[in-house]
């Protein structure tokens, strides 16, 4: 678990776009099972408080970050042109940011437009840059990864994005050769070798077979286990991929 706040000042005229952004923020935290409150301590003076598991609070940023300028874009705001409305929403995105950035120092900070955030905490580390095509592949995993925590794409959708992303890096980690393995012969030898443990080896053959059902039977059962077990899935790849990175 991880909290932090954060606190802010706004003008008059960035008021409506506070108050329509902030209960967005707070829907889309509750999505993920984290605690977003905030108070105003003076007029147009506001404090946040943030609580929650910290790969899920990453998983909000990433997504506020994309979220509030649209709502923002969408608010009533006399003296407020669109473009400056979107920038008030990306520069709250960024005060969220910034406060969980642990290493800054807390303080009081003014609400601005801003045209990007200063800040970002992917919520995997799925980054291999000696792997070129691999790490362009898996920042689209993290995409559908995020997208199915806020209920965006579909249980099998998601099945099938875990399923390629496990077989890709195991198959840079485990099979540099131009023979083609099956996915379970993969999961083997990255068992054999030490890169997986029982219980994860147990996992992604799981995901194979249900992904198999689902895709060529339209068997049911993609949505429960995926709302169980997706996070332990996204680990593993985390996992192998830095295992990856070590032996590069």
């Amino acid at each position: 678990m991880a909290g932090f706040d954060f606190e802010f000042t706004y003008s008059n005229v960035q008021q409506p776009v506070v108050l329509a952004c902030l209960p967005t923020a707070q829907v889309r935290a509750k999505r993920l099972g984290i605690r977003w409150q905030w108070k105003h301590t003076a007029l147009r003076h506001c404090l946040v408080v943030v609580d929650g598991n910290s790969r899920r609070i990453d998983l909000l940023g990433y997504r506020l970050e994309r979220d509030l300028p649209f709502i923002a874009e969408g608010t009533d705001a006399p003296g407020l042109r669109r473009v400056r409305r979107q920038g008030v929403g990306r520069g709250l995105a960024d005060l969220m940011l910034r406060g969980r950035n642990m290493s800054a120092p807390p303080r009081v900070r003014k609400l601005h437009s801003i045209t990007d955030t200063t800040l970002y905490f992917p919520p995997y580390e799925y980054e291999c840059p000696s792997f070129s095509q691999l790490h362009a592949r898996l920042l689209i995993t993290e995409e559908v990864l995020v997208a199915w925590a806020f209920e965006e794409v579909a249980a099998e959708t998601l099945l099938e994005e875990l399923h390629t992303a496990v077989e890709l890096v195991l198959e840079e980690l485990v099979n540099r050769r131009s023979k083609r393995l099956s996915f379970a012969q993969l999961v083997g030898a990255a068992t054999d070798a030490g890169h997986l443990q029982d219980s994860e080896r147990d996992l992604v053959l799981a995901l194979k077979d249900l992904r198999k059902e689902v895709r060529h039977r339209a068997a049911n059962g993609a949505r429960d286990w995926a709302e169980e077990h997706w996070e332990d899935v996204a680990l593993c790849v985390e996992k192998l991929v830095a295992r990856l990175n070590r032996n590069a």
